[in-house]
């Protein structure tokens, strides 16, 4: 097979309806001998009625195919080109369905022999790539695509993708391989004949780095402790500026020595420091001192993935080329976001031939071979395969070994500075001793990362999953497998408490919806009698632990959900569909953090929006009673060149009344019209979003600007992805996605807030409203506004619609910042005035 030619093809179509829309654009590369060879491409003309998402997308214009050909002109060119060739495509099914037809309807059957599909290939061959997207496979590979969704540049790209796997796979550990061979056959492509193909050439070698563990096999990998000589912070500093060969900053200077002197002196203190300070750098450097004279670890906690990321492959990486040597860093996290190599066995033992879970094995065999952390948020699971795994998490119990994560504990042992999450601090903090200080960056995002972890949601959807992969007697699930072992008439028993399992949950979520307590409990309590049962009969059986732990747990969930309803210890999200109903919990997480809390006579909280009108008394659930040192280093130029305006012609905020839905329309309207550019609109609730949205699609302008908007299931990343891809388009979304929101374009100049970003009130108190909810509101408004102040040079508009910020007592907490010549009250012509201006 890899002898022959493949035929990398990618289309534009007007459209996803294969018997309805047509192909305008049709390229093909040609690849022999992992080689590119030749390109083919043309424009077709068959239609010229091109929508505006696909010119926006496509960059493919009426007047583009005013001279191309139509498809029958050059279908028998093109089939000559494809005879033969093994077809490939991203997305296999979608170009090579949609050529076929256009065949077809001018009299060619085409029927390749065979065919790859690099998304397929993708999510096997490269498990830890974020998403199977075209442009974010070659961005991940470092492949360039300037031209996204065009198809010349793309069919280019895929071949290289192509090129790239086909290698990878050459090299790849044979025994993982066959693995892979077997568990290919259920595969919809010829990826079976290609994997016996590159066995039959390839040639056994010994990788001294590859371990055998149970059936498959893994990288090994330690962290090897060294000595780190004894450095000053000061002469750490001064190193870093010479080997970043960056200016002398005297607040940074002044904030690295702040850190440090806490640290020597196990000191309590909250520290805001403006972006672009380079605290990242400063705390760093602090800590690296720190511990290279006194042999004290550090614990440095951040907010997002992306930090981490930043703090390892960019600040630590520097720090270690300057001082340091080799000297090793871990990323710890707790223990259930390693990969439990047992739970993985169980699913590899697992006979089903669904698609998903073979992809689920293929890929974690190949990642296996890659990984050092065994960290699976490397793998990015999703949707089902993140709920099969943790099935087999859950049938394998709980077992002392655990491979990833004691190797993860072993490894912060020996490193002067520990990487971790906000999120994942109290499992960190409770498997590490002697920890003597901790630093919290971007701290303002603490405590909703905390309420966070204290939280567990139920839904319909899960537990009904749950119960699901129990199964039937006919179904190939725990139940089938055990009742093969264990032929009993008491079978029939345990097949009926199942079914009776699902009613309850039918009842529950039924119950819930209309907040009937009682009758929810009834519910509960009718499941932990059908569960006891069930698990009473099982018991001691042959070869029981699998599905007994699956039910056990469930039973504990139940047990849970139950306790928190009948103390009112719950939130309920009523929904009108019952199966989106959503109950969410509390639970003792905090409890055990506090506690390992008090062992730490040194925790420095830091950020650049930490304060509130002066004070730091909302940090109060962090420190408790104890006294904490504060200090603020602020640039009060920090919003000089952003303009807060605010309209004075609009109706008051009401999301039913018509009249202000138009009002927010029409000054978006008069931006994207007048700048020929790109929006986000943030909405304080999905039924304002929708709203607008609705009236969007009868204003004409938008048939020619894309409009996209956030719902309660959108995935942020992919939906900014799209928004960074478009030259002019206008993106509808919550606050919820505003921690997400990078302005990578020149084009970004304005955001729009329709209301202050308050929570949902957490107490009834005035008390609770100025200790709790304004802090967090004051917060998130200036990170928001810092979103358009990203370089010394950028200036934007944040134009709010809400009045709120100019007459309420609290207005200083939001306006402290801007220069009071900045902040406009006025009308649509005074806004339209102040574009010209950016």
């Amino acid at each position: 097979m890899l002898e022959k030619t493949f035929a990398v093809v990618d289309l534009e179509t007007t459209g996803n309806k294969i018997n309805k829309d047509k192909i305008i654009q049709l390229s093909i590369t040609f690849v022999r001998n992992l080689k590119i060879v030749d390109q083919y491409n043309t424009f077709l003309s068959d239609s010229k009625n091109i929508s505006p998402f696909i010119r926006e997308l496509t960059n493919i214009s009426p007047s583009m195919l005013e001279k191309a050909p139509l498809f029958q002109d050059v279908a028998t060119e093109i089939n000559d080109k494809l005879k033969d060739a093994i077809f490939v495509a991203h997305n296999v099914e979608f170009d090579l369905n949609f050529l076929k037809a256009a065949f077809k309807s001018i009299g060619i059957n085409y029927q390749p022999s065979y065919k790859l599909d690099t998304v397929e290939l993708s999510r096997i061959f490269l498990p830890q790539v974020a998403g199977y997207q075209l442009n974010i496979v070659a961005d991940y590979l470092n492949i360039e695509l300037s031209q996204a969704h065009r198809a010349d540049e793309d069919a280019l790209a895929t071949a290289k993708i192509l090129i790239y796997i086909i290698e990878k796979m050459l090299k790849l550990h044979s025994q993982t391989l066959i693995h892979i061979y077997h568990l290919s056959k259920n595969m919809p492509t010829n990826l079976t004949d290609l994997l016996f193909n590159i066995l039959s050439q390839k040639d056994e070698t010994n990788d001294h780095q590859i371990i055998s563990y149970n059936q498959f096999y893994i990288k090994d990998s330690k962290v090897d402790h060294k000595n780190m000589p004894a450095i000053s912070v000061d002469e750490l500093y001064q190193a870093y500026l010479k080997a970043a060969n960056h200016e002398y900053r005297s607040d940074q200077h002044k904030l690295v020595n702040l850190i440090y002197d806490s640290l020597v002196a196990g000191r309590f203190h909250a520290i805001e420091a403006y972006t672009g300070l380079g605290k990242s750098d400063a705390f760093l450097i602090a800590a690296l001192s720190y511990y290279s004279i006194y042999k004290r670890q550090v614990i440095v906690s951040t907010s997002r993935k992306i930090l981490q990321n930043q703090l390892i492959e960019s600040s630590l990486t520097l720090l270690r080329s300057v001082a340091l040597g080799a000297m090793p860093f871990v990323l710890l996290k707790g223990r259930k976001n390693y990969i439990d190599l047992e739970a993985f066995t169980s699913l590899l033992d697992l006979d089903d031939d669904n698609p998903e879970i073979c992809f689920l094995k293929m890929r974690i065999l190949v990642w296996l071979l890659e990984t050092e952390s065994g960290d699976l948020s490397e793998l990015n699971l999703r949707g089902p395969e993140k709920s099969y795994y943790e099935t087999m998490l859950i049938q394998v119990g709980q077992h002392k070994s655990h491979y990833y994560f004691k190797r993860a504990l072993n490894n912060a042992k020996v490193v002067p500075v520990i990487v971790t999450n906000h999120y994942f601090l109290n499992d960190c903090l409770n498997n590490l001793e002697d920890i003597q200080a901790l630093i919290i960056d971007e701290a303002h995002q603490l405590k909703s990362a905390l309420d966070l972890k204290e939280r567990r949601l139920f839904t319909y959807p899960n537990l009904k999953f749950f119960i699901g992969q129990v199964g039937h007697v006919s179904q190939d699930r725990l139940l089938a497998s055990y009742i093969k072992r264990n032929p009993s008439p008491t079978n029939y028993l345990l097949e009926d408490i199942v079914l009776k399992l699902h009613g309850e949950i039918d009842h529950l979520f039924k119950y819930l919806t209309k907040k009937d307590i009682k009758k929810a409990t009834d519910a509960l309590d009718n499941m932990l009698k059908f569960t006891n049962l069930f698990l009473s009969t099982i018991r001691g059986t042959n070869d029981y632990q699998a599905l007994y732990n699956q039910v056990a747990y469930f039973q504990s969930s139940i047990k849970e959900l139950r306790h928190s309803l009948e103390f009112d210890n719950c939130t309920i999200k009523s929904h009108k569909n019952t199966h989106k109903t959503e109950v969410i919990i509390r639970t003792d997480e905090l409890d055990s953090l506090s506690e390992a809390l008090v062992t730490i006579p040194c925790q420095i909280l830091l950020s650049g929006t930490l304060e509130v009108n002066g004070s730091f008394k909302h940090l109060s659930y962090w420190f408790g009673d104890s006294d904490f040192d504060t200090t603020i280093m602020n640039k009060k130029e920090i919003f000089d060149d952003i303009r807060l305006f605010i309209p004075n012609d609009i109706t008051s905020y009401d999301i039913d009344d018509k009249s202000y839905v138009i009002d927010v329309l029409d000054y978006l309207l008069l931006y994207l019209t007048e700048t020929n550019s790109k929006l986000i609109v943030i909405f304080s609730n999905f039924e304002l979003l929708e709203k607008v949205y609705s009236y969007t699609e009868d204003i004409g302008l938008f048939e020619q600007i894309p409009v996209l908007k956030q719902s309660r299931g959108s995935n942020t990343e992919k939906l900014l992805n799209q928004y960074n891809q478009l030259n002019q388009c206008l993106l509808l979304g919550t606050y919820t996605f505003t921690e997400g929101v990078n302005l990578v374009s020149e084009k970004d100049k304005v955001l729009m807030l329709t209301k202050l970003p308050f929570p949902l009130p957490s107490g009834d108190s005035f008390r609770n409203f100025y200790k709790e909810d304004l802090p967090e509101a004051v917060i998130h408004f200036r990170q928001i506004a810092g979103r358009l102040k990203r370089s010394q040079d950028d200036k934007g508009i944040l134009i709010l619609f809400d009045n709120r910020i100019l007459n309420k007592p609290y207005k200083n907490a939001f306006l402290k910042y801007f220069p009071e010549k900045n902040i406009i009250k006025a009308d649509r012509a005074s806004f339209k005035a102040l574009l010209f201006d950016l």
